[in-house]
């Protein structure tokens, strides 16, 4: 059985994260309408370029429950920073691939947040 975490994927994860991070200094941030998720939502440099990473990960969800995440996502990150969590997340194994991304799992849903809160 070939391993869920290997180096092969950490480098494409980490290489996804740096796109996505430059992508947020480059483009200009745009003002989003309320949600009952911006809390956690804050925690995203660029709402919008997570959102499309979001949308690949609601693809390959059948039933998402953005309110059951959203309080997954608060008492995981309660205690730690999101760089602290996907760290964990990802020295567990804990990963998601969605559309050639391979993201660590509080990444992938913040990013499906994103996506319900901006649908």
């Amino acid at each position: 059985m070939k391993e869920l975490f290997t180096r092969r994927r950490i480098v494409i994860a980490g290489g996804g994260l740096a796109a996505v991070a430059g992508a947020g200094v480059l483009l200009l941030h745009r003002r989003h309408a309320p949600s009952p998720y911006d809390d956690l939502l804050d925690k995203l440099d660029d709402r919008d370029a997570d959102a499309q990473i979001g949308e690949a990960v609601l693809a390959n969800i059948d039933e998402f429950d953005a309110k059951a995440v959203a309080d997954d996502l608060r008492g995981r990150l309660e205690r730690h920073s999101l760089a602290e969590t996907t760290a964990q997340d990802a020295g567990d194994g804990r990963l998601i691939e969605a559309a050639g991304w391979v993201l660590p799992e509080t990444l992938a849903l913040l990013c499906a947040l994103a996506a319900k809160a901006a649908a």
